[in-house]
Protein backbone atom coordinates (compact mmCIF):
# COMPACT_ATOMS: atom_id res chain seq x y z
CA UNK A 1 0.00 0.00 0.00
CA UNK A 2 1.32 3.58 -0.86
CA UNK A 3 -0.89 6.22 0.67
CA UNK A 4 -0.59 9.98 1.09
CA UNK A 5 -0.87 12.37 4.04
CA UNK A 6 -1.31 16.14 3.09
CA UNK A 7 -0.81 18.76 5.98
CA UNK A 8 0.92 21.89 6.51
CA UNK A 9 2.85 20.66 9.34
CA UNK A 10 5.99 18.48 10.62
CA UNK A 11 4.88 15.48 12.18
CA UNK A 12 5.98 14.58 15.72
CA UNK A 13 5.29 12.03 17.84
CA UNK A 14 1.49 11.57 16.54
CA UNK A 15 0.09 12.02 13.09
CA UNK A 16 -4.03 11.87 12.25
CA UNK A 17 -4.85 9.56 9.34
CA UNK A 18 -8.19 8.27 8.29
CA UNK A 19 -9.70 9.99 11.33
CA UNK A 20 -7.54 8.45 13.70
CA UNK A 21 -4.07 9.40 15.73
CA UNK A 22 -0.78 6.77 15.03
CA UNK A 23 2.45 7.15 16.17
CA UNK A 24 4.80 8.60 12.97
CA UNK A 25 7.52 6.46 12.48
CA UNK A 26 7.95 7.73 9.51
CA UNK A 27 10.06 10.29 7.25
CA UNK A 28 13.83 11.12 8.26
CA UNK A 29 13.16 13.43 11.04
CA UNK A 30 15.50 11.59 13.65
CA UNK A 31 15.72 14.26 16.13
CA UNK A 32 13.12 16.38 15.68
CA UNK A 33 15.45 19.35 16.03
CA UNK A 34 13.10 21.74 14.84
CA UNK A 35 10.82 21.81 17.60
CA UNK A 36 13.72 22.21 20.43
CA UNK A 37 13.11 25.18 21.88
CA UNK A 38 16.69 26.33 21.79
CA UNK A 39 17.25 25.50 18.05
CA UNK A 40 14.22 27.69 17.69
CA UNK A 41 15.30 30.38 19.63
CA UNK A 42 18.55 30.05 17.42
CA UNK A 43 16.75 30.03 14.54
CA UNK A 44 14.91 33.41 14.93
CA UNK A 45 17.86 34.72 16.19
CA UNK A 46 20.03 34.28 12.98
CA UNK A 47 16.95 34.93 10.68
CA UNK A 48 17.33 38.39 12.43
CA UNK A 49 20.94 39.12 12.36
CA UNK A 50 21.64 37.50 8.81
CA UNK A 51 18.56 37.28 7.28
CA UNK A 52 17.05 34.64 5.51
CA UNK A 53 19.39 34.19 2.70
CA UNK A 54 22.58 34.93 1.21
CA UNK A 55 23.35 33.58 -2.37
CA UNK A 56 26.65 34.94 -2.67
CA UNK A 57 29.47 33.17 -4.69
CA UNK A 58 32.38 31.82 -1.87
CA UNK A 59 34.72 34.63 -3.07
CA UNK A 60 32.87 38.02 -2.80
CA UNK A 61 34.24 40.37 -0.86
CA UNK A 62 32.07 40.55 1.52
CA UNK A 63 32.11 37.68 3.81
CA UNK A 64 30.74 36.49 7.32
CA UNK A 65 32.25 33.62 9.37
CA UNK A 66 29.13 31.62 10.45
CA UNK A 67 29.73 28.91 7.41
CA UNK A 68 33.49 28.80 8.61
CA UNK A 69 32.12 28.63 12.50
CA UNK A 70 29.93 25.99 12.20
CA UNK A 71 32.92 23.84 10.05
CA UNK A 72 35.37 24.06 12.61
CA UNK A 73 32.50 22.71 15.18
CA UNK A 74 31.61 19.79 12.85
CA UNK A 75 34.72 18.81 12.06
CA UNK A 76 35.58 18.17 16.32
CA UNK A 77 32.13 17.00 16.81
CA UNK A 78 32.97 13.84 14.31
CA UNK A 79 36.90 14.09 14.74
CA UNK A 80 38.18 14.94 11.05
CA UNK A 81 40.55 17.90 10.24
CA UNK A 82 38.58 20.03 8.22
CA UNK A 83 35.20 20.29 6.59
CA UNK A 84 33.20 22.19 4.03
CA UNK A 85 29.68 23.13 4.31
CA UNK A 86 27.55 22.51 0.81
CA UNK A 87 23.48 23.90 0.08
CA UNK A 88 22.51 19.93 0.01
CA UNK A 89 23.65 17.19 0.74
CA UNK A 90 23.48 16.01 -2.84
CA UNK A 91 25.67 18.36 -3.90
CA UNK A 92 28.14 17.78 -0.81
CA UNK A 93 28.52 14.50 -2.65
CA UNK A 94 28.50 15.50 -5.85
CA UNK A 95 31.50 17.62 -5.28
CA UNK A 96 33.46 15.18 -3.21
CA UNK A 97 32.85 13.08 -6.46
CA UNK A 98 33.92 15.78 -8.87
CA UNK A 99 37.05 16.77 -6.67
CA UNK A 100 38.23 12.96 -6.62
CA UNK A 101 37.92 12.16 -11.02
CA UNK A 102 39.84 15.10 -10.88
CA UNK A 103 42.54 13.81 -9.23
CA UNK A 104 42.78 10.72 -10.46
CA UNK A 105 41.52 11.22 -13.88
CA UNK A 106 41.91 7.80 -15.11
CA UNK A 107 40.90 5.90 -12.06
CA UNK A 108 38.62 3.01 -12.21
CA UNK A 109 35.83 4.15 -9.74
CA UNK A 110 33.15 1.35 -8.37
CA UNK A 111 30.10 1.89 -6.39
CA UNK A 112 28.47 -0.34 -4.09
CA UNK A 113 25.42 -1.93 -4.50
CA UNK A 114 22.59 0.48 -3.13
CA UNK A 115 24.99 3.40 -3.19
CA UNK A 116 22.59 6.98 -3.16
CA UNK A 117 22.22 8.90 -6.10
CA UNK A 118 24.50 11.64 -4.39
CA UNK A 119 27.36 9.50 -5.05
CA UNK A 120 26.14 8.84 -8.92
CA UNK A 121 28.08 10.65 -12.03
CA UNK A 122 26.67 9.50 -14.87
CA UNK A 123 27.29 7.10 -16.43
CA UNK A 124 28.87 5.49 -13.38
CA UNK A 125 25.70 3.73 -11.54
CA UNK A 126 26.08 1.39 -8.55
CA UNK A 127 26.84 -2.20 -8.89
CA UNK A 128 23.77 -4.48 -9.52
CA UNK A 129 23.77 -7.41 -7.27
CA UNK A 130 24.45 -8.15 -3.13
CA UNK A 131 26.93 -5.58 -0.94
CA UNK A 132 29.02 -8.73 -0.11
CA UNK A 133 29.71 -9.27 -3.65
CA UNK A 134 31.06 -6.02 -4.60
CA UNK A 135 34.52 -5.77 -5.94
CA UNK A 136 36.31 -3.45 -3.90
CA UNK A 137 39.86 -3.43 -5.84
CA UNK A 138 39.33 -0.35 -8.13
CA UNK A 139 41.00 3.11 -6.65
CA UNK A 140 37.89 4.88 -6.02
CA UNK A 141 34.90 3.45 -3.99
CA UNK A 142 31.84 5.08 -3.50
CA UNK A 143 29.45 3.58 -0.98
CA UNK A 144 26.82 4.54 1.66
CA UNK A 145 27.45 3.98 5.32
CA UNK A 146 24.37 2.39 6.44
CA UNK A 147 21.57 1.70 4.44
CA UNK A 148 18.66 3.66 3.11
CA UNK A 149 16.02 3.36 2.80
CA UNK A 150 16.56 -0.97 3.34
CA UNK A 151 18.52 -0.68 6.97
CA UNK A 152 21.84 -2.65 6.00
CA UNK A 153 24.98 -2.08 7.89
CA UNK A 154 27.98 -2.12 4.78
CA UNK A 155 31.02 -1.08 6.96
CA UNK A 156 31.94 -4.37 8.27
CA UNK A 157 35.67 -4.57 8.27
CA UNK A 158 36.79 -4.69 4.69
CA UNK A 159 37.50 -0.63 4.95
CA UNK A 160 40.59 -1.78 7.33
CA UNK A 161 41.77 -3.56 4.51
CA UNK A 162 42.11 -1.06 1.60
CA UNK A 163 45.39 -0.02 0.33
CA UNK A 164 46.54 3.54 0.68
CA UNK A 165 46.09 4.40 -3.01
CA UNK A 166 43.04 3.74 -2.89
CA UNK A 167 40.35 6.84 -2.42
CA UNK A 168 36.88 5.73 -0.60
CA UNK A 169 34.01 8.36 -0.02
CA UNK A 170 31.16 7.28 2.29
CA UNK A 171 27.84 9.11 2.46
CA UNK A 172 26.58 9.18 5.99
CA UNK A 173 23.36 10.86 5.80
CA UNK A 174 21.93 8.24 7.79
CA UNK A 175 24.26 7.94 9.91
CA UNK A 176 25.70 11.56 10.72
CA UNK A 177 24.49 12.54 14.29
CA UNK A 178 22.43 9.51 15.05
CA UNK A 179 25.51 6.67 15.44
CA UNK A 180 29.33 7.41 15.36
CA UNK A 181 30.70 7.74 12.24
CA UNK A 182 34.59 7.01 12.68
CA UNK A 183 36.08 4.88 9.93
CA UNK A 184 39.53 3.08 10.37
CA UNK A 185 40.95 2.44 7.09
CA UNK A 186 44.58 3.08 5.27
CA UNK A 187 42.55 4.37 1.96
CA UNK A 188 42.32 7.89 1.37
CA UNK A 189 38.64 8.80 3.47
CA UNK A 190 36.00 11.35 2.29
CA UNK A 191 32.95 11.66 4.26
CA UNK A 192 29.45 13.91 2.51
CA UNK A 193 26.20 14.21 4.19
CA UNK A 194 23.03 16.28 4.18
CA UNK A 195 22.59 17.79 7.04
CA UNK A 196 18.77 18.06 6.18
CA UNK A 197 17.79 14.38 8.32
CA UNK A 198 19.38 14.55 11.80
CA UNK A 199 20.80 18.17 11.72
CA UNK A 200 17.55 19.19 10.80
CA UNK A 201 18.99 22.44 8.54
CA UNK A 202 18.80 22.71 4.60
CA UNK A 203 22.74 22.40 3.99
CA UNK A 204 25.50 19.45 3.39
CA UNK A 205 28.93 19.08 4.78
CA UNK A 206 32.29 17.24 3.55
CA UNK A 207 34.48 15.68 5.93
CA UNK A 208 37.96 14.74 5.64
CA UNK A 209 41.94 15.55 5.59
CA UNK A 210 42.41 19.24 5.71
CA UNK A 211 44.41 19.36 2.08
CA UNK A 212 41.04 17.36 0.50
CA UNK A 213 38.92 20.43 2.19
CA UNK A 214 41.55 23.04 1.21
CA UNK A 215 41.40 21.82 -2.54
CA UNK A 216 37.91 20.90 -2.50
CA UNK A 217 37.22 24.92 -1.51
CA UNK A 218 39.67 26.19 -3.99
CA UNK A 219 37.61 24.07 -7.03
CA UNK A 220 34.94 25.94 -9.11
CA UNK A 221 32.55 23.12 -8.29
CA UNK A 222 32.28 24.23 -4.55
CA UNK A 223 33.00 27.91 -5.23
CA UNK A 224 30.51 28.70 -7.80
CA UNK A 225 27.27 27.29 -5.72
CA UNK A 226 25.58 29.21 -3.29
CA UNK A 227 26.04 28.84 0.35
CA UNK A 228 24.33 26.82 3.00
CA UNK A 229 21.88 29.66 4.26
CA UNK A 230 23.30 31.64 6.65
CA UNK A 231 20.31 31.94 9.54
CA UNK A 232 20.14 28.06 9.72
CA UNK A 233 23.80 27.27 9.97
CA UNK A 234 23.70 30.32 12.61
CA UNK A 235 20.92 28.00 14.29
CA UNK A 236 22.67 24.79 13.89
CA UNK A 237 26.08 26.65 15.57
CA UNK A 238 24.28 27.72 18.70
CA UNK A 239 22.43 25.02 19.10
CA UNK A 240 24.88 22.15 19.86
CA UNK A 241 23.31 21.54 23.12
CA UNK A 242 19.84 20.77 21.74
CA UNK A 243 21.41 18.14 19.52
CA UNK A 244 23.41 16.45 22.73
CA UNK A 245 19.97 16.44 24.10
CA UNK A 246 18.22 14.65 21.40
CA UNK A 247 20.89 12.48 20.65
CA UNK A 248 20.89 10.72 23.99
CA UNK A 249 17.24 10.23 23.52
CA UNK A 250 17.76 9.00 20.14
CA UNK A 251 20.44 6.51 21.32
CA UNK A 252 18.34 5.08 23.81
CA UNK A 253 15.24 4.69 21.87
CA UNK A 254 17.64 2.58 19.41
CA UNK A 255 19.32 0.49 22.35
CA UNK A 256 15.99 -0.25 23.38
CA UNK A 257 13.95 -1.06 20.21
CA UNK A 258 16.97 -2.87 18.53
CA UNK A 259 17.38 -5.47 21.71
CA UNK A 260 13.80 -6.70 21.73
CA UNK A 261 13.02 -5.71 18.06
CA UNK A 262 12.06 -9.23 15.47
CA UNK A 263 10.72 -9.60 11.85
CA UNK A 264 12.46 -6.82 10.44
CA UNK A 265 15.42 -5.79 9.20
CA UNK A 266 17.62 -3.50 11.74
CA UNK A 267 21.61 -2.64 13.06
CA UNK A 268 21.85 -2.65 16.20
CA UNK A 269 21.47 0.37 18.55
CA UNK A 270 20.52 2.20 15.11
CA UNK A 271 17.37 3.86 15.15
CA UNK A 272 15.48 2.52 11.71
CA UNK A 273 14.15 -0.41 10.71
CA UNK A 274 13.00 -1.91 7.15
CA UNK A 275 11.46 -4.54 5.79
CA UNK A 276 9.88 -6.00 2.00
CA UNK A 277 6.96 -7.36 3.36
CA UNK A 278 3.53 -5.56 2.48
CA UNK A 279 1.60 -7.08 5.13
CA UNK A 280 3.51 -5.68 7.71
CA UNK A 281 2.24 -1.95 7.07
CA UNK A 282 -1.14 -2.70 8.02
CA UNK A 283 -0.20 -4.93 10.89
CA UNK A 284 1.98 -1.96 12.35
CA UNK A 285 -0.92 0.32 11.50
CA UNK A 286 -3.78 -2.12 13.49
CA UNK A 287 -1.58 -1.59 16.26
CA UNK A 288 -1.01 2.46 16.06
CA UNK A 289 1.98 2.65 14.62
CA UNK A 290 2.30 4.35 10.42
CA UNK A 291 5.38 3.99 8.64
CA UNK A 292 6.65 5.05 5.54
CA UNK A 293 5.45 2.64 2.39
CA UNK A 294 6.69 4.01 -0.77
CA UNK A 295 9.28 2.99 -3.70
CA UNK A 296 12.57 4.93 -3.48
CA UNK A 297 14.53 5.66 -5.24
CA UNK A 298 13.01 4.27 -7.96
CA UNK A 299 9.29 4.70 -8.30
CA UNK A 300 9.02 1.80 -10.62
CA UNK A 301 9.72 -0.07 -8.30
CA UNK A 302 7.66 -2.42 -5.06
CA UNK A 303 7.11 0.22 -2.31
CA UNK A 304 8.82 -0.93 0.65
CA UNK A 305 7.82 -0.35 4.58
CA UNK A 306 10.62 1.92 6.61
CA UNK A 307 10.28 3.79 9.73
CA UNK A 308 12.34 5.35 12.02
CA UNK A 309 12.19 5.68 16.24
CA UNK A 310 12.07 9.66 16.21
CA UNK A 311 13.80 11.58 19.08
CA UNK A 312 10.15 11.97 20.41
CA UNK A 313 9.12 9.27 20.99
CA UNK A 314 8.19 7.52 24.33
CA UNK A 315 10.03 4.81 25.51
CA UNK A 316 6.06 3.31 26.34
CA UNK A 317 6.02 3.48 22.37
CA UNK A 318 9.03 1.21 22.18
CA UNK A 319 7.62 -1.18 24.29
CA UNK A 320 4.65 -1.32 22.54
CA UNK A 321 5.95 -1.53 19.17
CA UNK A 322 8.38 -4.37 19.97
CA UNK A 323 5.73 -6.47 21.36
CA UNK A 324 3.54 -5.57 18.04
CA UNK A 325 6.39 -6.53 15.96
CA UNK A 326 6.27 -9.93 18.20
CA UNK A 327 2.96 -10.58 17.21
CA UNK A 328 3.71 -10.61 13.83
CA UNK A 329 2.15 -14.00 11.83
CA UNK A 330 3.18 -13.09 8.59
CA UNK A 331 6.96 -13.21 8.99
Amino acid sequence: MSYQINENHIPERLVSFEGKEYRWLGGTNYLNIGTHPLFQEKLQEGIRILSQNWGSSRLNNYRMDVWQNLEEVLAKRFQVEAAALCSSGLLAGQTAMQYIMQKHPDAVISLAPKTHPALWRHPLMPSSGAFADWEKEAQILGMDGIGSPWVEEFLTGFEENLLANQTLIVDETHRLGIVPIQIQTPAQLIQTSSLSKAFGIPAGIILGKSKDIEAIKQDPFWIGASPANPAYVYACLHAQEAYDERMVQSSELAKAFTKSASHVDFVPNYPAFSSNDPALFDHLKSHGFLCNQFAYPDPKSAPLCRAILPSCLKMQDIDELTQALSTYENA
